[in-house]
């Protein structure tokens, strides 16, 4: 059964993955940065890209069932809780900064979800 979700904060980590996504092109092709060429910058392109789907998928779906959200949000903050942690690892201020954009995305869907299901739950009990 599907359910309406919020798509709050899904838009930010829409453009969340996107940055990240160019960083890493300007990463891997950039000599000055002293990551060319490097696999660590295709791992965390690659986890962007699929973030980037997930992340549509919650912007433009809104009514979605209960496994799909949950799978979707819980697969797209182990996605930032790594791309964070590879961020760090490669030096890269840039993925850093545009994971916690994302993370600020993450929160204002996931508070927004709770936030609507409480006013629906109010305005269930109200009607008794």
């Amino acid at each position: 059964m599907t359910q309406p979700h919020s798509t709050r904060g899904a838009w930010l980590i829409v453009l969340a993955s996107l940055i990240t996504v160019a960083i890493c092109v300007y990463d891997y092709y950039t000599p000055e940065t002293g990551l060319i060429g490097s696999g660590g910058v295709i791992l965390v392109a690659g986890a962007a890209v699929l973030m980037f789907l997930a992340s549509l998928v919650m912007a433009i779906m809104p009514n979605r069932g209960a496994l799909l959200q949950t799978f979707l949000t819980v697969s797209i903050l182990l996605d930032i809780i790594g791309s964070s942690v590879a961020g760090y690892f490669l030096e890269s201020p840039v993925i850093m900064a545009a994971q916690a954009l994302a993370l600020v995305g993450w929160l204002v869907n996931v508070i927004s979800n709770a936030a609507e299901r409480s006013v629906e739950t109010d305005e269930v009990e109200d009607e008794d």
